[in-house]
């Protein structure tokens, strides 16, 4: 936790400026504003931000107000499929609190998610750039496909290939949208983003599907993942083996604190 804070310090300005985004997004309904609200204040790693600030500060590119859109928009997305699995996973709770699903109902859960993809929209087209819409509308898509993929395959054990594949369009597409979309509003080389993205992302839902709660929640769910495809010790292998094509693509991007911070930030994962 004080490696995480310690990294997040590095680029604390730009996240408190998403975090402004974010906290000022209101709905007209004041008991769910309310809980939308706290929903988007609690706890909460911001990794997307995060990972895409210290990976543009590593080449010494500047997050102006068009990053923040981008990088909020991703925010958006991210916390809108949230409100969308908690109805498909039937949650009770979500980051300490009950969901917002449980206190009101699903369908306000799913509301309430559509409502986030707006903003997230609005914020997209405000960049008047095409190759980014469609940026992420492929990725949005991708997200839905893996998701209804995913479920269609509760019950019974996957390939690691498919299994790869959910994880991909689930959690790394995120990354890849928002990493794809800094590139060409920046001086970064876009091919090497992508798959820097594509990677991490892949590892950051690997790392999640070992997490106890994770576990829990696939459990009952009947969602299986490589640890019960092969066990904990090879899929442990197959993170490492993620973590050590990441560490080779820092290895090409220019040495300061920032690439350090992403260094630190894979170590701790």
């Amino acid at each position: 936790m004080q490696i995480m804070e310690s990294i997040k310090n590095l680029v604390k300005t730009e996240l408190e400026r998403i975090d402004g985004e974010l906290f000022s997004i209101s709905i007209n309904q004041n008991d769910l504003g309310y809980d939308l609200n706290n929903f988007l204040k609690s706890p909460r790693k911001r990794i997307r931000s995060l990972v895409a600030i210290l990976y543009l500060k590593a080449f010494s590119q500047n997050i102006d107000e068009q990053i923040i859109n981008i990088l909020t928009a991703g925010e958006l997305i991210h916390n809108a499929s949230i409100l969308h699995d908690d109805v498909i996973d039937d949650a009770e709770t979500r980051r300490g609190s009950i969901t917002i699903g449980k206190k009101f109902a699903p369908e306000i859960s799913i509301l309430t998610g559509d409502f986030l993809l707006s903003i997230a929209i609005e914020k997209i087209m405000a960049l008047k750039n095409w190759n980014i819409v469609e940026i992420f509308q492929k990725c949005t898509k991708k997200m839905s496909e893996a998701e209804i993929k995913q479920y269609f395959l509760r019950g019974k054990l996957p390939q690691i290939d498919e299994y790869i594949e959910i994880a991909e369009g689930k959690t790394a597409k995120l990354f890849e949208a928002i990493f794809a979309s800094c590139a060409i509003l920046s001086q970064i080389p876009l091919a090497k983003s992508i798959s820097f993205a594509k990677n991490f992302g892949i590892l950051f839902q690997l790392k999640n599907d070992l997490d106890s709660s994770s576990a829990e929640a696939d459990k009952k769910n009947q969602v299986f993942t490589p640890k019960d495809i092969f066990g904990v010790e090879k899929t442990i292998i197959l993170i490492d083996n993620y973590k050590k094509e990441i560490r080779r693509e820092l290895a090409e991007l220019p040495n300061n604190i920032y690439k350090k911070g992403l260094e630190d930030l894979l170590n701790g994962l």
